[in-house]
């Protein structure tokens, strides 16, 4: 199989590029970059101003965000088929977090100068890539905001010992 063939394959399983075919996807292939990084480098850093998403196709990187002490806090690793990136493409803003390889790691690169170029040139590629971008992006707030709730929830003994509120009529 040739490489094309086998990159190919392989972001036809990513969900980012769910619904591109065809000519669509040699588009987006067009202006993916491939980049490498050596494990225990940083990818990207916090604060610093982002413009290109990535999307990891070997190894594993871990997102680290500051606290309030200072201190990276571990938040979630990634891997085969994973992206990050993806604010940083669309909001045009600082990076919120930093990026770590883990190990060696190859990953495909899509700035937002490449996108523009897609837009110019394939908008069904474009429309259907940033449609699977703002996906994406839903799918991690609704889990961020699981995790807030589950944060906030007071624990199950304490819940269980509160007496119920009733709630108060307005007299009319």
């Amino acid at each position: 199989m040739t490489s094309n063939a086998r990159l190919q394959r392989f972001l036809q399983s990513v969900p980012l590029f769910n619904g591109l075919e065809g000519r669509s996807l040699r588009s987006v292939i067009s202006v993916l970059k491939r980049v490498v990084f050596r494990a225990g480098e940083v990818v990207c850093a916090e604060g610093e101003l982002g413009r290109t998403l990535y999307v990891m196709e070997q190894g594993e990187v871990e997102i680290l965000r500051t606290n309030r002490e200072g201190h990276p806090v571990p938040i979630v690793r990634l891997g085969r088929g994973e992206c990050f990136g993806e604010m940083a493409l669309v909001e045009l803003e600082a990076r919120s977090a930093t990026v770590v390889a883990k190990s060696r790691t190859v990953a495909w690169s899509l700035n937002n100068f490449d996108l523009y170029k897609l837009f110019r040139t394939d908008n069904f590629a474009f429309v259907i890539l940033l449609q699977n971008v703002c996906r994406l992006l839903s799918r991690r707030l609704r889990k961020a905001d699981s995790r807030i709730a589950e944060f906030l929830s007071p624990p199950a003994h304490l819940a269980k010992a509160r007496p119920a509120r009733r709630a108060v009529r307005a007299r009319a």
